[in-house]
């Protein structure tokens, strides 16, 4: 099985999806989702080394031990345009006004903070997000948003803005667990494929890496990654992280 055959479900261009959910563990989604209208040109992602103060036997100062590098937060620049230019739509639900009406920027601007930044209604607390492009798989909560208005109609509603959006990286206790696991020899096991689950996802899940979703793809004969259907059962491989650094 070649490369070629493995990227052929990512041959369309897929837009950058935010998703909401209740809980630390992303388990309970709250059914929002925002859709970008474009997706972003670039984006940042920081890194920061974890490191523990260790106090040797006898000695009179502190050493400090690394861990890990981890992921810590991302940064994106959203464009949002309401001229109808481009004739598309960027959240998945319908609004009013549409593309192209007075309006559409701002209404757009409501939707992402609301799904990113309001109280859900069951937790009275911010939703917990998932940004998921392509293999790109990211967990956490919205830290940051600088909005930015750049072109106005005659009666002063923006017709164009920016969003600068900065998301911390949020590890559940489930998620902290595994992680301790994955630092021993793991087992073969099987799982079996949810609702909404797709391999770059699953390999981020359990191996805390979705690029090695290509590993799990190849123990499985999976040619095309986008037809995962639902109670499906994968092979999940013993995987060591060093070797496919």
């Amino acid at each position: 099985m070649g490369l070629t055959d493995l990227f052929d479900g990512l041959a369309e261009v897929a837009k950058l999806t935010i998703e909401a959910y209740e809980d630390a563990n992303f388990e309970t989604p709250t059914g929002e989702i925002f859709i970008v209208m474009y997706n972003p040109n670039t984006f940042s992602q920081n890194f920061r080394s974890v490191w523990v103060e260790e106090s040797p036997q006898g000695g009179t100062a502190d050493t400090q031990s690394y861990r890990r590098l981890k992921s810590d937060s991302v940064s994106f620049d959203f464009l949002f345009d309401g001229t109808g230019v481009s004739g598309v739509g960027g959240a998945s639900v319908d609004l009013n006004p549409a593309a192209g009406e007075v309006g559409y920027v701002q209404a757009q601007i409501d939707l992402f903070l609301g799904i990113t930044q309001g109280l859900n209604s069951s937790t009275h607390e911010p939703n917990f997000l998932q940004l998921s492009w392509g293999t790109f798989i990211f967990q956490g909560v919205l830290e940051r948003a600088a909005i930015t208005y750049k072109l106005f109609h005659s009666s002063g509603a923006p017709l164009r803005a920016n969003i600068n959006a900065t998301f911390k990286q949020s590890v559940s206790r489930a998620e902290q667990a595994a992680e301790a696991r994955r630092q021993s020899p793991d087992m073969t096991h099987f799982r079996i494929v949810n609702e909404g689950e797709n391999l770059p996802l699953i390999a981020k899940k359990v191996y805390g890496d979705p690029m090695l979703y290509l590993e799990i793809a190849r123990v499985n004969n999976i040619n095309n990654i986008r037809k995962l259907k639902v109670g499906q059962q994968l092979v999940l491989p013993p995987i060591n992280k060093k070797e496919n650094v």
